[in-house]
C-alpha cells in the first residue's frame, strides 16, 4: 500500500446508524491485548516514543500540582480520560503495521495531519468536558471548605469524610464522565483516523458499538482502567508499556467491533 493511500484513502462520508457493528466475544478483550503486544514488538521506536510521552505527561500533571495534592488524582483522572485522543498516532502506527507499510514518529504524525479537522474538534471537546469537571469539583471543595483545594491529602480526605455529599459528587461525576468518555471514544478516534469520520458520526458509532457488546466492553473498560492505574502506580515508568500497549489493543478492538468495509 503506497503512501499516497494511506494519507489520502478512506475520505468518505460514514454513516454511524447504517454502519455494521460486529458483535463479538466476551472474553475478545483478551485477544485484543494479545495482539496489541505483538504489534508493540513490532514498533519499538514509535511506542517508546507515544509511551514516554505520556510518562512525561502524567509527571508534568503530578508536578504542577504538588502545591495542591488533592487536585494530583483529578489532573491525573483527566489525563486518562483524554487517552483515546493520545493515542491517535498509535492507531495511525498500528494501522500502517498491519497493511505491511513503513512505520515511524513522523509517518504516525502525517497521517494525523490529513485528520486534523475532526481529530482537533473531537480533542477540543474532550478537553473542555474534562476541564469542566475539574473546575466543577473544586468550585464544590471551595464551598464546602473555603478553599479552591487542600494543601494535602489528610485536608482532601478529611474534607470528604466531614462533607459526605462532596466526596460523593466526586467520585461519582468522575465515574459517570469516564464512563461517558470511554463510550464516546474508544471507536470514535480510531474511525476518525481510519475513515476521515465526522466526530458526531463517529462518537454515534462508538456509542453503538459499547451498547451492542455490554459485556465485553464492560470488561475492556476494566481492563484499561486497572493497566492505567498499574502505569501510574509506578511513577508513571510503567507507561513506557502500558500506554502504547494499549493504544495498539483499542485499534484492534475497533477493526473487530467495526468490520472493514
Amino acid at each position: 500500500m503506497s503512501e499516497q493511500a494511506l494519507t489520502d484513502g478512506h475520505r468518505d462520508s460514514v454513516d454511524a446508524h447504517a454502519l455494521p457493528i460486529a458483535n463479538v466475544a466476551p472474553s475478545a478483550p483478551w485477544q485484543w491485548l494479545r495482539r496489541g503486544w505483538e504489534t508493540l514488538w513490532r514498533t519499538p521506536l514509535v511506542s517508546a516514543f507515544y509511551g514516554g510521552l505520556c510518562a512525561a505527561a502524567g509527571l508534568g500533571a503530578v508536578m504542577t500540582s504538588q502545591a495542591m495534592p488533592g487536585l494530583t488524582v483529578k489532573f491525573v483522572i483527566g489525563l486518562l480520560m483524554l487517552g483515546p485522543f493520545l493515542a491517535a498516532g498509535l492507531y495511525v502506527t498500528a494501522r500502517r503495521s498491519l497493511a505491511g507499510d513503513r512505520t515511524g514518529i513522523g509517518r504516525s504524525l502525517a497521517l494525523d495531519a490529513s485528520r486534523r479537522s475532526s481529530l482537533a474538534l473531537f480533542g477540543l471537546v474532550l478537553v473542555m468536558v474534562v476541564a469542566f469537571w475539574l473546575m466543577a469539583t473544586a468550585v464544590l471543595f471551595a464551598l464546602k471548605v473555603t478553599t479552591v483545594a487542600p494543601t494535602a491529602y489528610t485536608g482532601f480526605l478529611g474534607g470528604g469524610l466531614q462533607h459526605p455529599l462532596m466526596l460523593l459528587f466526586t467520585l461519582g461525576s468522575g465515574a459517570l464522565l469516564a464512563a461517558a468518555v470511554f463510550a464516546s471514544s474508544i471507536v470514535a478516534v480510531p474511525l476518525i483516523v481510519d475513515r476521515d469520520a465526522g466526530p458526531i458520526a463517529a462518537v454515534q458509532a462508538s456509542w453503538r458499538a459499547v451498547t451492542a457488546n455490554a459485556r465485553p466492553m464492560l470488561l475492556w473498560a476494566g481492563i484499561i482502567v486497572g493497566l492505567m492505574l498499574l502505569g501510574t502506580a509506578t511513577a508513571f515508568v510503567g507507561m513506557l508499556l502500558i500506554f502504547p500497549w494499549l493504544g495498539y489493543a483499542s485499534w484492534h478492538a475497533y477493526r473487530e467491533l467495526i468490520p472493514a468495509a
